[in-house]
């Protein structure tokens, strides 16, 4: 039977007809190469042909509203605009719009998307492709297996943080009801991973921007970790110093900022333009927040506490030299990353 199109080519209607078969019937029913049809198509003229429809056709001609169709534009948009791995941004984009996995956009490539639905990752893209970060855009990101809600209010987690959280799992890890100290726990990344990691710990997590503890709370809580962990707002330790906590404490863990101003002037657009300063920017030497942490924190750490502090490029050798400063800090040791830099540096209270 011949069926005929009543409606224009790209739109995903439906709607066909029976008609008698004239001279000219497209077998495209026969082709593999789908991008031959689509060249060919907008060749034959305004007036839709008369095509030999086969089930392959019929997902042809809605092809163009597709998922997989939608996602592979997306993907050469994204390339073409230079952004850094190309088609994961784009999954993980329509991902968000469609409330799908990954392995979803692929078992239903042929789901044709809605005009909302394109609309929606066409708004993402473009977000995307002017330099707002892709966990901005999405509202959320993954840290050490557990999900983060972030905003312009907070650092995003990075992958080499999870270095920090695996070698204070690994120091308690034999601890009765460790007390921990997390300073400037920004989205709560640490404070959350360690309370759902270690058992019967309880966390007092600090930050001076009450935006940041606001998002805290809230990952604190979608993690199922709200009872283990309280929020103080103020700088450093300063809101603990009413809490009974002086040589209490088994571990005390930063993630303080470390960025310089040159290192802050080459940072990528997504990162200073959109994450706060104040988490990213500190002294000329990287290192001011380091030394206060590591002086202050011998009035909370009991005897054997552990300090433990991310590092930047560079800065081993100076936050070393810092903690030899301090008699009572021994066992001084640098940790690499995954990538092989040096990233957190670990001492003991004796």
């Amino acid at each position: 039977m011949i069926r005929e199109r009543t409606q224009p080519y790209g739109t995903g209607s439906t709607v066909l007809r029976t008609g008698a078969v004239p001279r000219r019937i497209w077998l495209l029913s026969t082709m593999e190469n789908w991008k031959t049809v689509s060249r060919i198509l907008p060749a034959i003229g305004s007036r839709p042909p008369l095509v030999l429809i086969s089930c392959k056709l019929k997902e042809f001609i809605r092809m163009s509203n597709s998922c997989l169709e939608v996602l592979n534009q997306a993907v050469e948009k994204l390339r073409s605009e230079g952004i850094d791995r190309p088609r994961t941004n784009a999954e993980l984009l329509l991902e968000a719009v469609l409330n799908a996995k990954k392995v979803d956009l692929y078992l239903n490539r042929s789901q044709i998307l809605t005009p909302q639905q394109i609309e929606k990752f066409n708004q993402y893209i473009q977000e995307r492709i002017s330099g707002k970060p892709l966990q901005h855009i999405i509202g959320s990101t993954e840290f050490f297996g557990l999900e983060f809600k972030v905003n312009e209010h907070v650092l995003i987690p990075r992958p080499e943080t999870e270095t920090l959280v695996e070698i204070v799992i690994e120091r308690l890890k034999n601890r009765s009801s460790p007390k921990i100290i997390d300073i400037g726990t920004g989205s709560g990344a640490i404070a959350i991973s360690l309370a759902k990691n270690i058992k019967n710990s309880m966390v007092f997590a600090t930050d001076i921007s009450t935006d940041a503890l606001m998002v805290a709370k809230e990952n604190a809580k979608m993690n199922k970790v709200e009872n283990q962990i309280e929020f103080l707002q103020g700088d450093l330790f300063a809101p603990l110093e009413n809490k009974n906590l002086e040589g209490k404490i088994d571990c005390v863990v930063s993630n303080p900022p470390y960025v310089n101003q040159e290192e802050f002037d080459q940072l990528p657009k997504e990162v200073k333009d959109y994450e706060p300063i104040l988490a990213l920017k500190t002294d000329q030497e990287g290192t001011l927040l380091h030394r206060r942490i590591i002086g202050n924190s011998l009035d909370f750490l009991s005897e054997g506490g552990i300090l433990v502090l991310e590092i930047g490029l560079g800065q081993a050798e100076k936050v070393v030299g810092i903690f030899r400063e301090y008699p009572h800090f021994k066992d001084i040791e640098i940790k690499k990353d995954l990538g092989g830099i040096d990233r957190v540096a670990v001492a003991c209270k004796v």
